[in-house]
């Protein structure tokens, strides 16, 4: 696997770090339940350096950090949506296809960044 394409890879699994620590946070009443706290805090951590890690294979900062967003916001909404703390209407549905949509094409249409 070229290190470009290591670099998506990356910044996929950073985004999903973001969606643990995200949920962890909601689940943490405003950081008032310390093992959520714990989760949140490592987690973080990994996400950012996972990201930062992406850039460092290729991925450009612009694209790589909206990328790594939409993922957590995509994964975010759907782990919310099993666990019954979201709700789902055929309008909120579509703005998140839309989300996955941006994502892919961002991804289809990266260049490795210049060095």
């Amino acid at each position: 696997m070229d290190t470009h394409k290591q670099g998506w890879v990356i910044l996929i699994v950073a985004g999903l770090m973001e969606v643990v620590w995200a949920v962890a946070m909601g689940q943490s009443d405003g950081f008032t339940i310390w093992y959520y706290d714990i989760i949140v805090a490592v987690f973080l951590v990994l996400s950012m350096y996972l990201l930062s890690k992406a850039f460092s294979a290729g991925v450009p900062v612009g694209t790589g950090y909206a990328v790594w967003t939409g993922v957590g916001a995509v994964g975010t909404m759907a782990v919310s949506l099993f666990m019954g703390t979201e709700t789902a209407s055929a309008i909120r549905l579509m703005f998140v296809a839309l989300i996955i949509i941006g994502i892919v094409g961002l991804q289809l249409t990266s260049q490795p960044k210049e060095e």
